[in-house]
C-alpha cells in the first residue's frame, strides 16, 4: 500500500459528540459534522491503491446518523478542461455523483451510509477519469447529527427580500472580524488572513420548498457556501495594476490581479450600502413558488443546526418568481478624468447574475456615462449604445476616458459591460467542474448578459430609452447580428468565424465538439459566416464593421487572423446584406463618418438599404490587390489577397425620413457623401428590413432612378424578385446632389 499524504476529516472525536447512535433532533441536538477543519483530524484514512481511493470509516460510531457526506478534490489546475469521473468499488461500478450547484466535489452520502451499515462493502472508490483532479490532497466531509459539546457560532437577523427574479438574503455574522468601515485593502486583506489562519468560517445558504429543520435540512439544497467576511465587501472595486509594483500592489488570495494597497474598502450597495460584518447571497428563482432559506455556520468542519428550529438562522417562505432580468444596483461613481475635463462622470452599477447569464453566480458591474448632452423626456427618446468592449479589456473602459473615446453614438444612453476574455463566444457549463462536456452544454452567458442589460435599460423610465434606437459595439460583437429583433446597428471588427480562426482556436477548448443550448454543435454556431449564407432572406441589423484592439495590424489583423474577415465580408456581400466595413484601421477608420451621420438616425421597424458592388470600393479578397504595406508575416492572407486601402460601402447616405415601404411600393432617397472621392458612382441596390414591401419570388418590378436636383429620370428598366423574395435593382447611378430610387409593381 502507497500511502500520499490523504487528510481525511472524519469529525466524530474533534465535535465531542454524545450519543450519536440513533440520536434525534430534540432540544439542544443537531450539530452536522463536517470534517473540513484547518488540519487533519484522522490522517492516513484515505489512501491511494493504483486507481482506487480507499477510504477508512473507523473514526465514525457505530450506527452514526449521516446526513450527508462530500469528497472534495482540489484542482491541480483549471485551465481547460478534463473530466474527473468515480465509481463505487462493489456497487456495479457505480458513477459517483458530483455535488451542485458547482460539480466541483462528490456527493458520496448514499456510500458512507452504506459503507457504514455493511462494511465489507467498503471496498474504495474507483478513480475511472483523473482528470486536473488532485487526488494526493483529498478530503472527505461527513455530516453526523449529534449533541453539541461547546457553543458555536450562528448568525443573527436573517432577512429576505424577492426582487425582479431575485432573493436577496442578508444577515449578521457572529463576529466583524474587519473592524473598520473603509479600510486600506492592505489592512483588510491582513485582518481577513489573520482571522482565517485562527480558524476557518463558512456560510451555508440552504433553500427548500418546506419549513426548513433539523430533520428537513438533509433534503435542502444547498445553494452558496459564502465565505467570511468578504460577501459584503466590493473587492471588484479594487483598481488593478497591469503590472506589479513593488509597494504598491500586490497579488492576494482574496481576488485575483495586482490589487492596490493603498484602495479605501467599500461595501455593496443594495438601496444603501450593507453594513459592516454583514453576510450577502443572491439567488436567482428558477421556477415560481414559495421557498424557505436557511444559513448556518460551519467552523472548522462544525455546523450547528439546532437553531433552526427557533428561526434564529431560517427565513421563508418567500415568493419567488422568474423574471427576464436581475435588479441592477447603483454603487459608485468615477469621477471625470483631470487631465481631460470633457470626459463625463460614470455610474458605476452592479447585478448579481448566474446561469443562464454566467457560469457561477456573481456580481457583474454595469458602467453608465452621464453625458452633458442628454436631454431625454417621454417626448425625445434617446438613443441606447450598448459597449462591449475590446479583447482582453475591462468593458473597453476602465476610466471615464476610455468610454469618452469610444462614444460613437452622439446623444445616446450608453452602458458598457464587461467581456472576460471570452471573445463573447459562450462557454460549456461543465468547465470547471468534474463533469464530462457530455452531461452539459455550451452556454453564450456574456450574450444573454448584454441582452437583459439591454431589455433592462430600455424597460428603465427614468432613461428615456427609444426601443428602436439601440446600437451595440464591440470588438467581438457580432454575434449580436443573431439578434436583428433587438438590435437596429451592430458595430464590430470581422473576425466573426471563430470556426477557422487562430484566435478561436485558442479558446476551442472552453466548448470543444459539444452542443450548445440551441442543439447546434457549439463550434458550428460560431461560423456566423455560413450562418449568414444559409439564410439570405434573413432580416439582420445594420453592420458597421472596423478593427478593433492594440495596435495595427499585428494585434487588429495578426493575432485573430483576417481568413474570417474575408469569409465573413464576402458572405455579407453574397447574401445583399445592409453594411459597411474598413480593414486598414485600429478603430472606426473610414467608417467614422457613418458612424457620425448615419448611425443614430437607424431604426430598429425601418428599412434600410443593402448597396453591393460599388463602383468605389476596394476588395477584401482579390488576387490583384491594390495598394501597398510594409512587408510583415503577421497575416498572409492580409498582405497578400486585400487591397490596403478604402473600404466597402463606406459613402452611401440615405433620408430615413422620405423613405416609403409599402405593400407594393419602396422608394428611398440616396446619395454620395461629402467626403467620397467622386462625385457620382454605381452601385447595386437591394431593400433589405423591409416592413410593408414583401414582394414574392417571381414577382416583377419597375423602377426609376430620379435626379432629385432637377427632377429628370436618369434610369429605369424593370427587375424580377429572386427565390428568397429580394429586389435588387442592378448599377444604379448615385451622386452627391441625391437621387430617389422607386421600385413598383409592373401591373
Amino acid at each position: 500500500m502507497r500511502r500520499e499524504g490523504m487528510a481525511v476529516l472524519l469529525a466524530a472525536a474533534l465535535l465531542g459528540l454524545a450519543g450519536c447512535a440513533g440520536a434525534q433532533a430534540t432540544d439542544g441536538l443537531g450539530t452536522v459534522l463536517f470534517g473540513s477543519g484547518p488540519g487533519c483530524d484522522h490522517p492516513g484514512t484515505l489512501t491511494l491503491e493504483g486507481a482506487v481511493l480507499r477510504v477508512d470509516l473507523s473514526a465514525l460510531p457505530k450506527g452514526a446518523d449521516v446526513r450527508r457526506a462530500v469528497l472534495r478534490v482540489p484542482f491541480r489546475r483549471r485551465w481547460g478542461h478534463e473530466p474527473t469521473q468515480l465509481a463505487a468499488v462493489g456497487f456495479q461500478e457505480a458513477k459517483v455523483p458530483t455535488l451542485p450547484p458547482d460539480h466541483t466535489s462528490f456527493n458520496l452520502t448514499q456510500i458512507v451510509r452504506t459503507w457504514l451499515a455493511q462494511p465489507a462493502a467498503n471496498k474504495g472508490l474507483k478513480i475511472v477519469s483523473k482528470g486536473r483532479a488532485d487526488f494526493s490532497r483529498a478530503a472527505l466531509d461527513v455530516s453526523v447529527l449529534g449533541e453539541v459539546a461547546a457553543p458555536l457560532p450562528t448568525v443573527r437577523r436573517l432577512r429576505a427580500q424577492h426582487r425582479d427574479g431575485q432573493t436577496i438574503l442578508t444577515w449578521t455574522e457572529p463576529e466583524d472580524i474587519v473592524g473598520s468601515d473603509a479600510p486600506t485593502f492592505e489592512a483588510f486583506e491582513k485582518a481577513v488572513l489573520a482571522a482565517r489562519a485562527k480558524r476557518r468560517i463558512t456560510y451555508r445558504v440552504y433553500r427548500h420548498d418546506r419549513p426548513i429543520t433539523p430533520a428537513t435540512l438533509a433534503d435542502a439544497e444547498l445553494v452558496r457556501e459564502v465565505p467570511e467576511a468578504l460577501s459584503c465587501w466590493n473587492l471588484l472595486a479594487i483598481p488593478l495594476s497591469e503590472h506589479p509594483r513593488k509597494g504598491k500592489t500586490k497579488r492576494s488570495p482574496l481576488r485575483g490581479g495586482n490589487l492596490v494597497l493603498s484602495h479605501l474598502m467599500t461595501r455593496w450597495r443594495l438601496d444603501k450600502p450593507v453594513p459592516r460584518a454583514t453576510g450577502l447571497a443572491v439567488v436567482t428563482a428558477r421556477t415560481a413558488g414559495k421557498r424557505y432559506y436557511a444559513v448556518t455556520v460551519v467552523q472548522d468542519g462544525r455546523e450547528p443546526i439546532h437553531t433552526i428550529r427557533d428561526g434564529r438562522n431560517g427565513v421563508g417562505p418567500v415568493d419567488e418568481r422568474p423574471a427576464t432580468f436581475p435588479p441592477i444596483f447603483y454603487q459608485r461613481t468615477w469621477p471625470p478624468n483631470p487631465r481631460h475635463p470633457v470626459t463625463p462622470p460614470v455610474d458605476v452599477f452592479v447585478s448579481w447574475m448566474g446561469p443562464p447569464l454566467a457560469p457561477r453566480s456573481r456580481p457583474v458591474e454595469v458602467y453608465i456615462p452621464r453625458w452633458r448632452d442628454l436631454k431625454g423626456s417621454a417626448r425625445n427618446r434617446l438613443g441606447l449604445y450598448v459597449v462591449l468592449g475590446t479583447y482582453g479589456s475591462h468593458a473597453g473602459v476602465g476610466s471615464p476616458l476610455g468610454l469618452y473615446v469610444r462614444r460613437y453614438v452622439p446623444g445616446a444612453v450608453t452602458f458598457a459591460l464587461a467581456e472576460e476574455g471570452t471573445l463573447w463566444a459562450g462557454r460549456h457549463e461543465c468547465l470547471g467542474t468534474f463533469r464530462p462536456f457530455e452531461e452539459g452544454v455550451v452556454w453564450n452567458y456574456g450574450q444573454r448578459r448584454a441582452l437583459a442589460v439591454t431589455e433592462w435599460a430600455k424597460q428603465k423610465r427614468d432613461f428615456f430609452v427609444d426601443p428602436e434606437r439601440v446600437v451595440v459595439w464591440g470588438q467581438s460583437a457580432g454575434w449580436a447580428l443573431r439578434h436583428g429583433d433587438v438590435y437596429a446597428v451592430v458595430m464590430s471588427n470581422g473576425h466573426n468565424n471563430l470556426k477557422n480562426s487562430r484566435e478561436g482556436r485558442k479558446h476551442s477548448w472552453k466548448w470543444g465538439k459539444a452542443k450548445n443550448c440551441y442543439g447546434v454543435v457549439h463550434e458550428d454556431h460560431l461560423d456566423m459566416a455560413a450562418w449568414v449564407r444559409n439564410d439570405p432572406a434573413a432580416d439582420l441589423p445594420y453592420w458597421v464593421g472596423a478593427p478593433a484592439y492594440g495596435a495595427f495590424p499585428h494585434h487588429t489583423l495578426g493575432d485573430f487572423g483576417f481568413k474570417p474577415w474575408q469569409d465573413f465580408v464576402t458572405a455579407m456581400q453574397a447574401t445583399r446584406r445592409a453594411f459597411t466595413c474598413v480593414w486598414m484601421s485600429n478603430g472606426p477608420g473610414l467608417t467614422k463618418p457613418f458612424m457620425d451621420e448615419m448611425v443614430p438616425k437607424i431604426r430598429l421597424h425601418q428599412t434600410v438599404p443593402a448597396f453591393t458592388n460599388c463602383s468605389l470600393d476596394t476588395k477584401i479578397l482579390t488576387d490583384k490587390p491594390k495598394g501597398k504595406y510594409r512587408p510583415g508575416a503577421f497575416d498572409q492572407d492580409f498582405q497578400k489577397s486585400a487591397d490596403k486601402l478604402g473600404g466597402i460601402n463606406l459613402y452611401q447616405r440615405w433620408d430615413t425620413k422620405s423613405l416609403v415601404d409599402e405593400a407594393g411600393r419602396w422608394e428611398m432617397t440616396v446619395f454620395l457623401s461629402k467626403d467620397a472621392p467622386k462625385e457620382q458612382a454605381t452601385m447595386d441596390l437591394t431593400p433589405r428590413r423591409c416592413q410593408a414591401f414583401k414582394p414574392k419570388p417571381g414577382e416583377r418590378f419597375k423602377w426609376t432612378n430620379t435626379s432629385v436636383a432637377d427632377g429628370k429620370v436618369v434610369q429605369s428598366g424593370t427587375v424580377t424578385a429572386d427565390k428568397w423574395g429580394l429586389v435588387t435593382v442592378p448599377k444604379v447611378t448615385v451622386t452627391r446632389d441625391k437621387n430617389r430610387i422607386t421600385i413598383g409593381r409592373t401591373d
